[in-house]
């Protein structure tokens, strides 16, 4: 059987190669440009970011080593048509989006993963922690690891074609087999963050897509002014820092885009135990009612929560408040047994 793998250049993608071809797989690795590698010669690169001009050439050498067909996939206009865009339209809505969710669907297993089946691949692999059985996603064995929130975008019906080999190991684990292998990247820092945007500077990336920022009020949850904002675009609920000496702890509590008017309040404001869930994406079948453990951020922890779904929402209830649901941002549903249930894109707070 034929699997094409991406592969990034890193640890993960290099031991889920080696245990593919232990496997007795027929393997060719792909390796993904995301954004033209000028990039990095025009913007001071201040954290590990994927795809850039060292992970390709760490990529060919890890391929060379296994003896395996290597191809490198152009896909800079689809990520920016795709993902760059959509990053961008969002803030300019007054959300705050989560682009690596959707890359996942749209480049990684979307654009990437046609190619590789038009190549004539059975399978398409990658180096994520999660597990796919009988069809349904999981997480992974190591829950520090896991990444089955930002695999959740993953339509349901390409499940079937994908295989993760690292689910059941830990990071540590595949970092000892790597060294033991003679992988030269055993030790290479992990990727974080946007890879088009190494300098980690959003507001200077928004400048430079047009995004204009305006100052305006920032006024509190009793209506009171305390002081003026840099741009709505500068700010996401739950952040403390807003600029303005109170003496007092003040949070990010909503954007008013319409009226350009950021509302701020004590920590408790913060907190909601209802919010809505846009376009939907479920991986199970489930009755219209259905309970779990949701997630709203990758390092935040699961809530035990009640779900229902009526005119393509998805409305939930928390059993205990969360801190900072932020519209833009992606819910993921877990059921019981660790499988995911669902994701979508929390629209906001509350609702009758």
């Amino acid at each position: 059987m034929k699997v094409g793998v991406a592969l990034s250049g890193g640890v993960d993608s290099a031991v889920a190669l080696y245990f593919l071809l232990q496997e007795g797989y027929e393997v060719t690795a792909y390796h993904m440009k995301t954004v033209f590698d000028e990039i990095y010669l025009t913007k001071k690169i201040t954290h590990k970011v994927c795809c850039s001009p060292s992970d390709t050439y760490d990529a060919k050498k890890i391929a060379e080593k296994f003896g395996v067909d290597f191809k490198v996939v152009h896909l800079e206009d689809d990520f920016r048509e795709m993902v760059i865009n959509y990053f961008v339209s969002e803030y300019k809505r007054g959300k705050t989006p989560n682009p690596c969710f959707f890359c996942n669907d749209w480049i990684k297993f979307g654009v990437l993963m046609e190619k590789m089946l038009e190549d004539g691949m059975d399978y398409v692999a990658s180096g994520h922690y999660a597990i796919i059985k009988n069809g349904k996603l999981y997480k992974a064995k190591s829950y520090e690891k896991d990444q089955s929130y930002f695999l959740a975008s993953i339509k349901k019906e390409k499940l079937k074609k994908i295989i993760l080999p690292n689910g059941e190991y830990t990071k540590q684990q595949i970092r000892e087999i790597a060294e033991k292998i003679g992988i030269h990247v055993h030790n290479k820092v992990d990727s974080q963050d946007l890879c088009f945007i190494p300098d980690g500077n959003i507001s200077e990336f928004l400048r430079e897509n047009n995004m204009e920022f305006k100052e305006g009020l920032i006024i509190d949850t009793e209506g009171n002014i305390i002081g003026t904002h840099k741009g709505l675009a500068n700010y996401t609920i739950g952040q403390r820092k807003i600029g303005v000496a109170t003496g007092r702890r003040l949070y990010v509590i909503k954007k008013d885009f319409k009226n350009n008017i950021l509302i701020v309040g004590d920590k408790e404001s913060a907190f909601s135990t209802k919010f809505t869930v846009l376009k939907p994406n479920f991986l199970q079948n489930v009755s219209k009612d259905f309970e779990g453990y949701v997630k709203v951020r990758k390092k935040f922890k699961e809530v035990r929560c009640k779900a229902h779904f009526e005119n393509e929402r998805l409305y939930i209830e928390t059993q205990e408040p969360i801190f900072a649901i932020t519209p833009g941002q992606i819910a993921v549903v877990y059921g019981f047994d660790d499988s995911v249930i669902v994701s979508g894109i929390i629209e906001g707070e509350g609702w009758n």
